[in-house]
């Protein structure tokens, strides 16, 4: 189990390594001079590329073009990521026109840059109109001339005075607190914020959006020559570390082995000897010096109730030889007594051992096997 583990881990890390499929699918596209990115998509990439209110279109004459629901289609002229702004302006040169339309934002996530507002007029042809005034060309006919003018700068004692006023609308202007000649917008926008959330200006990252406002997640951009120069450099050293430590392993756990048999071996070899036991004994000539009798047809002992061999435990019977222990006037059959005598020193009925210093005393190893001594 170890082992498979081992071998997972480089395996587990190459797969993080691989490049992100994401990655190479969403990286940064242009549409003539306008390059988009994330949270911009163009409508032909895969949806996670972009959030779905950052749709944009490139046509068939490269012109970058975004879509508003309640205002239409405008021209994409320029993307500003780090600073968060898009500059639009009118398929059909005509700002203006859709400003007095009205621009309705609505359902989208856009918003004017620097609003500022401005009154739109509709005067006779032959009127002379000064600076700050705005002439809209796009809106004028030979009959008439629509002008707008900063709101903060209408005088009513100037010659549009004499004008039709048309509407007052809030306009986006690109430059704060600046005439401008109404050819382009500025919007912005909050959420999602590239700035913070991913860093879209460093274009070695890629952003795929995952749903909600906020979720987005960085992907790796690195190229696919450092991801598998990377993966080359981390696995080599990886691989031969796995491969010493389970050569390392195999070689302790084989010595283990080998040790545990040795065990074994020894510990086999070596249960007769542990199954034997050493008992102290009697030699011969001490046991000849123990007493005898030889019991006569009244068979007499030399304690009546004392009838039976407590080795043997069968009755005494005539013309049989009892021996008797002299340290304790305990008898025997001597068959049975001389037996015993020659394995164990001591008394089998009260197991009081013979004076040591009169007893010669050998020392003999006999197997476990050997009978007990018979119950008492």
């Amino acid at each position: 189990m170890a082992h498979s583990k081992l071998f997972f881990f480089p395996f587990f890390l190459l797969l993080l390594l691989q490049p992100s499929t994401n990655g190479e699918t969403c990286q940064q596209v242009s549409c003539r001079d306008v390059i988009v990115d994330f949270p911009f998509r163009l409508r032909d990439q895969p949806d996670c590329c972009g959030n779905p209110n950052f749709n944009l279109s490139c046509t068939k004459k490269s012109r970058t073009t975004i879509t508003f629901p309640f205002s239409g289609d405008f021209i994409v002229d320029a993307i500003g990521y780090l600073e968060t702004n898009l500059l639009i302006s009118d398929p059909e040169n005509c700002i203006a026109k859709h400003l007095l339309q009205g621009l309705d934002l609505y359902g989208t996530p856009f918003e004017p840059q620097y609003p500022e507002s401005y009154i739109f007029f509709n005067c006779s042809s032959f009127v002379s109109i000064d600076y700050p005034a705005i002439y809209i060309s796009c809106l004028s006919d030979t009959n008439f001339m629509v002008f707008a003018i900063p709101t903060i700068a209408y005088n009513q004692s100037t010659s549009l005075g004499s004008c039709l006023e048309i509407a007052t609308i809030f306009v986006p202007l690109p430059v704060q607190n600046w005439p401008y000649y109404l050819s382009e917008l500025l919007l912005t926008w909050e959420e999602p914020d590239c700035q913070s959330s991913c860093n879209c200006e460093n274009h070695s990252r890629y952003c795929e959006f995952t749903g909600g406002c906020n979720d987005f997640k960085k992907k790796s951009g690195l190229s696919n020559g450092a991801k598998y120069a990377l993966i080359f450099a981390l696995g080599t050293p990886l691989f031969f570390i796995v491969v010493f430590i389970i050569h390392h392993k195999l070689i302790v756990h084989g010595n283990d082995q080998r040790h545990q048999s040795t065990v074994e071996i020894s510990s086999l070899a070596a249960e007769p000897q542990l199954a034997a036991r050493t008992v102290n004994g009697l030699d011969g000539s001490r046991i000849e010096a123990y007493p005898i009798t030889l019991l006569d047809e009244s068979c007499r002992l030399p304690r009546p109730n004392d009838n039976t061999c407590s080795i043997c435990l069968s009755e005494y019977q005539a013309k049989e030889t009892i021996r008797t222990i002299p340290d304790c006037d305990h008898y025997f059959h001597a068959d049975c007594i001389d037996e015993w005598l020659r394995l164990n020193a001591a008394c089998p009925v009260c197991r009081k051992s013979p004076d040591q210093e009169s007893a010669l005393i050998i020392h003999s190893t006999v197997p476990s096997s050997s009978p007990p001594p018979p119950p008492l």
